[in-house]
Parts: C-alpha cells; sequence; structure tokens
C-alpha cells in the first residue's frame, strides 16, 4: 500500500471525521438527556431497524465504488463505471420507495410485534424511512471522493454542516419536536452535504482520463455488491446493538435505551479512527492488490499495526473511566448502562483483529466468503439472544455479543489463512499493545472510588501518563510503526514519537 499517495487524502478524512465524531458525541448528549430513559429506548430501536434498511437500499454500491473506482483509474474505463453506477442509483431509489410504503402502511404490524411497549413507533419509522434516502446519497458521494483521494472540500464542508447540525437539532428539541425533529436534523444535514460535494463529483469525472479500457457493466458491479448487502445485515447483526430489539420486545424501551447507550459510547470511540481510515486504506489496498497480488500480506499487516497503534489507548482509558463518567455525562438515569459501557471496551478492542482479515477478502474479491462468515456468527448471534434476553435482560444482550465476537476472529482467521497463506496476524504485537495499557486500565479501581469530576480528570491525567510509559516499557513503537507515524498526516506526530 503506497500509504505516501494516501497521507493527503486521510489528514482531510481525519479532519472530516473528527468534525463527525464530536458532533455525534455531541448530540447524543443533547438527545439522551433531552428524551429521557423512555424515549431514548424508542429512538434506540428506531436507529437499528433504520440500519438495516439503509444498508437494503445502499445495494452494496458504496463498496462498489472503493473497489472499482481505483482499478478504474489505473485501468481506465471510468466513464463506464459511472454510467453504470448512475443505473444502480435509479435501482436504490425504486427500493427506498417500496421499503417507504412498506414502513408507512405496515408500521402498526411492528408495533403489535413489539406487544403494544412502543407507542407511535410506526409513526416514527414513517418519517425514518423517508429522510433515509439522503444518507443514501451522502454514503455514495462520500465513498466516491475518498476514493478519489480527493477529501479536502468533503473535510471543509462536514464542518461546517455539522455545526449546523448541533444549532438545528437544540431548536427542534426547544421546539418540542422530539424523535421527528433529530430525524429531520440529519436528513437537512445529509442532503446540504451531498449537494455541496456534487460540483467538486462532477468535476472529477470530467476531468478523469480514459485508457481504452471498458469499466464493469451493472451485472459485474452487482454481482460484487449484492452480496455486501446480505454481508452488511449479518455484519449488523453481529457488529451493532440489534439486541437492543429483542430487549424491547422482552423488557421494554428502557431496557432497550440502556443497552444501546452501553453499546453506542465504546462504539462510537473506538470505531472513530477504523472507520475514519477504512474506505482510504480499502482503496489504496485494493489499487496496489491490482498492480501486484503479492503485496496484500503486507498492507494487511500495516493495516493492523495502523488499527490496534489507534485502538489500544482508547480501549484502556474507556474501560478506566466509562463507568464513573456515563452517569455524569448522560444523566444518573443512564446509570444501568454504565457497567456494560465499561465492558464493551473491552469486546470491541479484541473484534478488530477480525477487521484486516474481512477486508482481504473484499479486496481478493471474495465477498461471498464473507457472507459464509457472517452467516454463521448471526445464527449464533440470534440464537443466544432468543435463548438469553427474555430471562437475563441485559446480561442476556451482552454475552452474545462477546462471545460471538471472539468466534467471528478464529472463523476469519481460519478461513483467510486456507484463500492466502501468507497474511498472518501481528501476534506479538497486538499483545505488546495490551500489556503496555494494563496499568491505564487497571485506574478503573481507583475511578470506582474516587468518581467525582475533579478526582476524574486527576486520573484521566495520570491514565495518560501511564499509557505513554506503557507503550514506551513494551516498546509498541519500533523503527516499523515510527516510519508508519511519520508518514501519517496526525496533529503533533513529531511530539508523539519523541515521547513514544
Amino acid at each position: 500500500m503506497t500509504l505516501e499517495k494516501l497521507s493527503g487524502a486521510m489528514y482531510w478524512s481525519v479532519i472530516a471525521k473528527i468534525a463527525r465524531f464530536s458532533t455525534g458525541v455531541a448530540a447524543s448528549v443533547l438527545i439522551v438527556r433531552s428524551l429521557g430513559p423512555s424515549d431514548w429506548g424508542v429512538y434506540s430501536v428506531i436507529r437499528t431497524i433504520l440500519a438495516f434498511i439503509s444498508t437494503i437500499i445502499m445495494l452494496g454500491a458504496g463498496n462498489a465504488l472503493l473497489k472499482y473506482l481505483p482499478c478504474a483509474r489505473v485501468k481506465g474505463g471510468i466513464q463506464d463505471f459511472i454510467a453504470t453506477m448512475r443505473r444502480l442509483i435509479l435501482l436504490q431509489v425504486s427500493v427506498w420507495f417500496m421499503l417507504l410504503l412498506l414502513a408507512y402502511f405496515g408500521g402498526h404490524l411492528l408495533e403489535t410485534l413489539m406487544d403494544g411497549r412502543f407507542e407511535r413507533l410506526g409513526y416514527y419509522l414513517s418519517f425514518a424511512v423517508g429522510f433515509v434516502i439522503f444518507e443514501v446519497f451522502l454514503s455514495l458521494v462520500t465513498s466516491f471522493v475518498q476514493s478519489m483521494y480527493e477529501t479536502k472540500r468533503y473535510a471543509i464542508v462536514t464542518v461546517i454542516s455539522n455545526i449546523g447540525y448541533i444549532v438545528l437539532l437544540i431548536l427542534f428539541l426547544k421546539c418540542g419536536m422530539g424523535i421527528v425533529g433529530i430525524l429531520l436534523s440529519g436528513a437537512i444535514v445529509n442532503i446540504s452535504i451531498s449537494l455541496l460535494l456534487l460540483p467538486q463529483m462532477r468535476k472529477m469525472i470530467g476531468d478523469s482520463e480514459e485508457r481504452g479500457e471498458r469499466g464493469p457493466d451493472l451485472a459485474a458491479v452487482m454481482r460484487f455488491s449484492l452480496p455486501f448487502v446480505a454481508t452488511g445485515i449479518l455484519n449488523l447483526i453481529v457488529w451493532r446493538h440489534s439486541e437492543v430489539i429483542f430487549l424491547g420486545m422482552f423488557h421494554g424501551e428502557e431496557a432497550a435505551g440502556f443497552f444501546g447507550l452501553a453499546y453506542h459510547v465504546p462504539q462510537i470511540l473506538l470505531e472513530f479512527v477504523p472507520l475514519t481510515i477504512w474506505p482510504i486504506v480499502m482503496a489504496g489496498i485494493s489499487e496496489a492488490y491490482t498492480r501486484d497480488p503479492s503485496r496484500l500480506p503486507g498492507s494487511i499487516a500495516l493495516y493492523y499495526r495502523l488499527l490496534y497503534i489507534l485502538v489500544i489507548p482508547v480501549a484502556a482509558m474507556g474501560f478506566a473511566f466509562a463507568r464513573p463518567l456515563v452517569p455524569i455525562i448522560y444523566g444518573e438515569g443512564m446509570l444501568p448502562a454504565a457497567l456494560f459501557a465499561q465492558l464493551f471496551f473491552v469486546v470491541f478492542s479484541y473484534s478488530f483483529i477480525y477487521t484486516p482479515l474481512s477486508m482481504a477478502l473484499y479486496v481478493m474479491e471474495k465477498s461471498w466468503v464473507n457472507m459464509l462468515v457472517f452467516t454463521v456468527l448471526a445464527v449464533v448471534n440470534v440464537g443466544l439472544d432468543i435463548v438469553l434476553i427474555p430471562r437475563y435482560g441485559l446480561w442476556g444482550a451482552f454475552l452474545p455479543v462477546a462471545l460471538v465476537m471472539a468466534l467471528g476472529v478464529g472463523l476469519f482467521y481460519a478461513v483467510v489463512k486456507r484463500m492466502e497463506s501468507g497474511i498472518y496476524v501481528p501476534g506479538a504485537f497486538i499483545a505488546r499493545c495490551y500489556i503496555a495499557a494494563l496499568p491505564t486500565a487497571a485506574l478503573a479501581i481507583t475511578a470506582s472510588r474516587w468518581n467525582r469530576p475533579e478526582q476524574l480528570v486527576l486520573q484521566i491525567v495520570a491514565g495518560i501518563v501511564l499509557l505513554v510509559a506503557g507503550f514506551r516499557l513494551m516498546r509498541v513503537i519500533g523503527p516499523d510503526e515510527r516510519g508508519i507515524i511519520e508518514r501519517l498526516p496526525i496533529p503533533f506526530k513529531s511530539m508523539i514519537l519523541k515521547l513514544l
């Protein structure tokens, strides 16, 4: 993977992600405190259902852009590929319209399925499905500019639009619009970003050089992209809080809300960097693999190092301080979510072991293998949910996630090694990262005793110092890792390298 070529795109992508991340954190606090445990539970169920609907409407188009656009830049056929994508977008709109009709006329059936625990769920779902098309358009535009490594304008537009999102959110919540106001705020921002990026997108298409080769037709793109729909749904069952729906059915909206928050807090913090670099890394690895397939193992190993240098510090700090901070930030009413938020920082940290392995399968155009693995994981997950959640509530929702994530690591490793024996997991490096972070994670003991805000601030500073000391003692940042950091477009990297 040519990291130098990606560094500029990654820099601006990080800025855009920081904007969305900061906005997401601020918005979640506003929303939880404004809605309260009950309505937050309703909103959590809607978000979970909407994630499945969005995946269906996307038809895997975002992944198709990340896969075929870099290849077309190398081999030619960009104009053909863009024409194919236009036809695919028409299919997306058709699917969205059918799902909108289904939500409007069938929403009451969902309320019946929830045993009447969620009032007006069908009403809210109609708005959510209607607005989701703007999220789909934004995903397509974002995938396009990232796969072309042109992310500067995207970052600037995202920063400005997300400031507007917070303003709209505060305004609509103060007007008493509740869940509808939250959905409307997101829709306005999504369509605004898409419209502002369209001129840049058209210019990049017009400036593209044709090299004589034809791009993939709709059939070829659909063969690649459609498995992402099934895989995406299965991934939502495994990786997203699908347990929220079962908790809502058996234990009501507050239990759904507690679990939704406990899952959401570590997820948004730990996924911040991986989701920022994933599209660009996917595009870069795809391009490198197109030029020379033998470079794939090295690219995957590089991705592992990037991932765990950035994930483990967040996981350690989250485990240490999530339990006392959740009620302080989100209100005492969300106290039941605190313990599970703390534990999910551990679960999600080891689940990232299979992320590069899954990407390798996509790059090798083995999407169907990903689908098969996620099918096994999803069946196990849902089976455990059905058995455990009715009886054990929140613990019955947590245990399936923890067990299935561990199972996923083993399955993906076994499958990928059969496909490409050269790919490996740098286990010694990952172990050093965990050991280096143990002293910081151990501050969970002191944070449970001294949990006033001013006391926690001092302990957070101590946690950062312990992380630096641990990384230096365990020599996590060796010559190879220093080379990676030196080429990364991150602020204060010289200071970071001196400390570590």
